[in-house]
């Protein structure tokens, strides 16, 4: 006779500070799998903030990556060149370059366990037009 026990995954919490926020602008973070080819337009999780900490609670162990973005036009998502080089400051988990403009998920990917995992996201302002 077979028995069929179900198992709990244990979750912990993923502890996100912001550095580079720029006054009185909330910051917005969508948690992504970081096997996707690119930022879908429904991530797993959105969370804002004002206070520079963002906290994702009960995230399962994976690979996953974070976008933060300051929507400073009040339009409700990141505006991009037409290069795709954003427009408003914008962060990514792993802190890659924006020299080639927006990085996929897999260029911004963590791995999270069942502990908390902690990440330092710093925002990046874009460059001025000359």
């Amino acid at each position: 006779m077979l028995l069929l026990v179900g198992s709990y995954v244990q979750a912990g919490d993923i502890l996100v500070t912001v550095d580079g926020i720029q006054a009185n602008e909330t910051v917005k973070a969508a948690l992504v799998s970081a096997e996707q080819k690119r930022w879908p337009e429904q991530p797993l999780r959105q969370q804002q903030t004002d206070d520079g900490h963002l906290h994702l609670s009960d995230v399962p162990p994976g690979r996953y990556a974070i976008q933060l973005y300051q929507d400073s036009n009040g339009n409700g998502q990141l505006d991009q060149g037409r290069r795709g080089i954003p427009l408003e400051p914008v962060g990514f988990s792993a802190n890659p370059p924006l020299l080639n403009g927006k990085p996929t998920p897999g260029d911004s990917l963590f791995e999270h366990d069942t502990a908390d995992t902690q990440l330092r996201i710093r925002l990046q302002s874009p460059k001025a037009k000359k």
